[in-house]
């Protein structure tokens, strides 16, 4: 069960990915799991030499590692408007820490403000759009000792 192994995760995106270099490297953006911080190392350095190299500037990355790092933090929510539900969610990362999530989705997601389950056009000001549930999963608080 992959929850239970320590793994050492790096996340990719960013410009390094645009066509135009991403058909000379071939490379694939996303999320990339190591057995160890070495070969991850290892991974980005690859990853810095084709960038350089290739002058395929802005490789955005990001690490974390630990257990159940496969698993995706996503906020969800339910609203109602005019009596019909509409669900939305927003994928955060792997290993967001739970009080992190909690506050981006009591500050920073909104319905009108980074989430449109009606749409960007739609008007979320009105009184009508009631949040019947928001929740989040895949976040834990975790301890090391």
């Amino acid at each position: 069960m992959d929850s239970l192994k320590y793994e050492y995760l790096l996340k990719t995106w960013g410009g390094f990915y645009n066509s135009e270099y991403k058909d000379i490297h071939g490379e694939v953006e996303g999320y990339h799991y190591f057995e160890t911080a070495e070969k991850r190392a290892e991974y980005l350095a690859k990853l810095r030499w084709i960038e350089k190299d290739f002058h395929a500037v802005r490789l955005v990355v990001e690490q974390s590692e630990g257990y159940n790092t496969r698993t995706i933090v996503t906020l969800n929510r339910v609203i109602k408007w005019k009596g019909k539900e509409y669900y939305s969610n927003r994928e955060l990362s792997p290993n967001y820490p739970y009080g992190a999530a909690k506050h981006f989705l009591e500050y920073k997601w909104r319905p009108g403000f980074n989430d449109y389950p009606l749409g960007e056009d739609f008007d979320y000001e009105q009184k009508e759009v009631e949040i019947v549930q928001e929740w989040i999963t895949g976040a834990f608080d975790i301890t090391y000792k």
